[in-house]
């Protein structure tokens, strides 16, 4: 095998492996600003929606992105959209399942108690 038909590819493989499969936009940007600057939370869950936005147009969701944005609206005491992102977490992640389950029972039961 000659050198340049060895540089081509790798240089093919590479390129594969540096495409994203994944939609994150500025996510990991976004989440250390929010680490180093915790007082612009809205400011970050807004971000964190645009993302998920993004991600579902494109259909490349990345894992725990559902999740993490439900367990903002866990925090929030919206336990209604908390259910729906950890369920959608749990629908397309098979392997969260038990964890998300465990999110949503939680969810309902603090739901159940401001009723």
């Amino acid at each position: 095998m000659s050198k340049k038909l060895l540089m081509l590819i790798s240089l093919v493989l590479f390129v594969g492996c540096a495409s994203t499969k994944y939609t994150w936009n500025s996510y990991d940007d976004n989440l250390y600003a929010y680490y180093k600057n915790p007082t612009q939370k809205e400011r970050f869950i807004e971000r964190l929606k645009q993302t998920i936005v993004k991600a579902e147009q494109t259909g490349k969701i990345p894992p725990g992105i559902y999740a993490e944005y439900g367990y903002m609206c866990f925090e929030g005491q919206n336990y209604k959209d908390a259910i729906t992102y950890f369920q959608k977490e749990r629908d397309l992640w098979p392997e969260s399942q038990a964890f998300m389950d465990k999110m949503i029972t939680n969810a309902k039961n603090l739901m159940a108690k401001q009723t």
